[in-house]
């Protein structure tokens, strides 16, 4: 959370969560972008979101009550995000797999489609393994060419731009969506 553009990550990793868990897409105004930009302010997790996300999307469904903006889930992340912080002090959780073995999986598992960046996709984490510099912004503009024409993910993109609002509408925002929607669906390891 801490890496350029990782407030707009956090952003839209929320926005697409709801769109592909839940199938909920609405007009994303200043307010919205607001309220998503605090949660990111505060360090709130995304696991944390989202299973908040899922809790108001049940009960608002099931009481056949809207869902047309950010703050209809305000209450419940707040809620969550005390709660957790109250629980969580002093507590530690499983251990995550190493970064070694994330990436391991990844690369032994590496998705058919990226096969044309798969020696670029080795040598970037060779690199991050071995403690050496390693640019991930070349890999990502490899990346966004790869998938410059694909039509899933330009219609997704046009979909996303279309429901923020004018001024939110930036080139960071997008390529931030893009790289994130293909992070997303290939799986692999973040690449800042």
């Amino acid at each position: 959370m801490d890496t350029p553009g990782g407030d707009f990550a956090y952003i839209v990793r929320i926005i697409q969560y709801l769109d592909q868990r839940h199938h909920l897409r609405f007009f994303i105004g200043s307010r919205d972008f607001d309220i998503l930009y605090r949660w990111w302010e505060k360090r709130i997790p995304q696991a944390l979101v989202r299973e908040s996300l899922d809790r108001v999307v049940e009960r608002r469904r099931r009481l056949r009550l809207p869902i047309d903006r950010f703050s209809v889930f305000s209450h419940e992340v707040r809620r969550s995000h005390r709660s957790f912080m109250i629980l969580d002090i002093g507590r530690r959780g499983p251990e995550a797999p190493g970064e070694r073995a994330v990436i391991e999986r990844f690369l032994d598992r590496f998705p058919a489609e990226l096969l044309p960046l798969r020696s670029e996709f080795e040598a970037f984490f060779r690199r991050r393994l071995n403690g050496e510099a390693a640019d991930a912004r070349l890999l990502e503009e490899a990346l966004l060419s790869l998938f410059e024409a694909d039509a899933e993910l330009n219609a997704k993109t046009a979909w996303f731009l279309d429901n923020l609002a004018p001024r939110l509408r930036r080139p960071q925002i997008e390529r931030t969506y893009r790289l994130n929607y293909l992070m997303n669906k290939f799986g692999f390891p973040p690449l800042e």
